[in-house]
């Protein structure tokens, strides 16, 4: 049974790394502000270079990494972001993220010994996108996505 749950864990993972892939794709091709285009961008790789890690996880465990399910970010959720307060886009960020990072500490807590770098490369993404969110806060634009690049880094 736990197997099932964690699998189901790293399924549900890795379907939210596509859809935060998407959605940050979309606010960097919904913002004029060239800054924040670029931040957006690099938050959908290191969505994209986790989501091909989960995927992978899948597969070495005998799962098949598919779905037939389509992508769509509600259009209100971009407003949030695009044209509403930016610290307050970065603190409703956070709360995704924290919510996140217990979710995918509690995999960690559970996956096998052999999965174990892949889980935490998971967990390390969504710390690295609540300091982009709390530098942001902040006023530290300048280093917010330091994080996040050097995890991307670490993962070629």
């Amino acid at each position: 049974m736990e197997r099932d749950s964690y699998l189901d864990g790293i399924r549900g993972a890795w379907l939210g790394e596509l859809l935060g892939e998407a959605f940050f794709t979309a606010l960097a091709e919904r913002t004029d502000d060239e800054s924040m285009r670029a931040a957006w961008r690099t938050l959908a790789e290191l969505e994209n270079v986790t989501g091909k890690k989960m995927a992978k996880l899948l597969e070495v465990n005998g799962e098949a990494a598919v779905t037939e399910e389509s992508i769509e970010i509600n259009e209100e959720i971009l407003d949030q972001y695009t044209k509403g307060n930016h610290l307050d886009s970065m603190q409703r960020l956070k709360d995704v993220v924290a919510k996140a990072i217990v979710r995918f500490d509690q995999l960690l807590a559970i996956a096998p010994e052999s999965d174990i770098q892949s889980v935490q490369f998971l967990v390390q993404h969504e710390q690295a996108l609540q300091t982009f969110a709390d530098r942001e806060i902040s006023g530290d634009h300048a280093h917010a996505l330091d994080d996040a690049q050097a995890l991307i880094a670490s993962a070629n």
